[in-house]
């Protein structure tokens, strides 16, 4: 999966949604939920990060990455504003203030940390979700009979797979270092985790002896979707805090890429 293509994809998602997305689990849901909601406020900063380093990029190659990173980004920040609208139409009045928390932080991030401490937080994201997307998705994805949440989220963490070298690439290019990169990611991963791990906290309380807006449908059919434990994505974080470490070596199963075939081909044409 070398190759990195800007998809725009058709999905539509019910006005009236029950947030309870893993049936029976809300924990896990508002986990899920919160992850969601926290994407239209991180990938911007991810677009201006790159677009700051734009300048000072002069591999061809490696600016045409960039460029088509900025662009997925893009779409998946979009799309899920669309489906973080249906939550919010389920209530949770208290999501305002930490979205608005969050907003703050990638702005200040942008206007007062220099280009060298942006991009290490940003590969510092991108590390993490390519080693929780291979740990959940591999080797053939969720399943079939997917739920259009489920979609997004398939197709949002393929593209995730297929632009894994392009932060640590152009970190590199810019600026380079391991320990400052390693130190600033794992505070990168420590702050938008704890505002996930914060959100869906908030959530499970606020949900406490709310009768569901709708009836809840499974999110793969005849299957239960678990978000991974500590003890399994350990292993998994700690290859990338390695000296060594670079994700042009981490190998992607081939059912990645029948899957990046399957939402190319249900993406919306270019006229």
């Amino acid at each position: 999966m070398d190759s990195i293509t800007v998809r725009r994809m058709p999905f539509e998602f019910d006005e009236d949604v029950d947030p309870i997305i893993v049936p029976g689990n809300p924990e896990q849901s508002f986990a899920m939920v919160a992850g969601s909601l926290l994407l239209p406020h991180l990938e911007p900063y991810l677009i201006r990060s790159m677009k700051a380093a734009e300048q000072e990029v002069d591999d061809p190659a490696l600016l045409e990455d960039l460029k088509r990173f900025a662009a997925q980004e893009g779409q998946h920040y979009r799309m899920h504003m669309k489906w973080n609208a249906t939550v919010r139409r389920a209530g949770f009045p208290g999501l305002a203030k930490f979205e608005e928390e969050l907003a703050e932080d990638y702005e200040r991030f942008s206007r007062t940390k220099s280009l060298r401490w942006n991009l290490a937080y940003a590969e510092g994201f991108e590390a993490f979700t390519m080693s929780t997307v291979k740990l959940l998705m591999e080797p053939n994805g969720f399943g079939e009979d997917l739920s259009p949440f489920m979609q997004m989220v398939e197709w949002h963490f393929v593209e995730e797979l297929e632009h894994r070298n392009v932060a640590f690439d152009v970190y590199e290019h810019v600026s380079g270092g391991y320990l400052y990169r390693l130190l600033v990611g794992i505070y990168g991963q420590w702050h938008f985790t704890r505002w996930v791990r914060r959100v869906a906290k908030y959530m499970v309380k606020a949900n406490e002896g709310r009768a569901p807006s709708r009836a809840p449908k499974t999110l793969v059919a005849g299957a239960t979707f678990e978000m991974p434990k500590v003890r399994d994505i350990l292993p998994r974080l700690l290859r990338i805090y390695m000296p060594s470490y670079t994700p042009h070596e981490v190998e992607v199963s081939p059912g990645m890429e029948v899957l990046a075939d399957k939402y190319s081909a249900m993406a919306v044409k270019r006229s």
